[in-house]
């Protein structure tokens, strides 16, 4: 018997996988970093395809299955309009998402992290985002220490304010690379 688990997730990637199937990497709520086979989601007639856009925010459901988690529903909640240089820098931040996690397991901490940055993409337009991002991540995942209330933080309105502190982010991220050691 096969499980059936619904979530809400990111869609953080997407690979072609034989001749009408698709790899989906998501970050959910409960489950953490997932892999799902969607069955024929590349035909024109697919009920899943419009729904599963990178980098949107969607409900999804899937099933266990012998080698692959199967994805059997999705809808998507939100899908950001970005242009293409704000969809270029949330794409990195969901790749060096996917480079350091690895493996399912529920964060809820990184979790809201992506959550928030998805709701606030007008951040990514701001000088050291991506060093801040990443500062966030590691510390999250638990390879930088910190007392400071912007990494520790979510919010991202406050971001502006620290474009002088890129080269102390820029660091820490280098420290917490090392640590993870990619």
């Amino acid at each position: 018997m096969y499980n059936l688990h619904h979530t809400e997730g990111i869609i953080l990637s997407a690979n072609d996988f034989g001749e009408a199937d698709r790899i989906y990497n998501i970050y959910t709520k409960d489950f953490g970093k997932v892999s799902v086979l969607a069955k024929g989601v590349r035909l024109e007639k697919s009920k899943l395809r419009p729904h599963l856009l990178p980098l949107s925010f969607a409900r999804v459901s899937f099933i266990e299955g012998k080698e692959f988690m199967r994805l059997t529903d999705a809808e998507e909640i939100l899908s950001p309009l970005l242009d293409e240089k704000t969809y270029s820098v949330f794409s990195g931040a969901c790749s060096f998402l996917e480079r350091l996690v690895k493996g399912q397991e529920k964060d809820e901490a990184v979790w809201e992290l992506l959550r928030s940055l998805l709701l606030n993409t007008e951040c990514l337009i701001h000088e050291g985002f991506e060093e801040i991002f990443q500062a966030r991540l590691l510390y999250r995942l638990g390879y930088v220490d910190s007392e400071d209330e912007i990494i520790r933080g979510n919010r991202w309105s406050d971001l502006p304010d620290q474009v002088l502190r890129v080269a102390e982010f820029k660091k820490i991220s280098a420290q917490g690379l090392s640590a993870s050691q990619l």
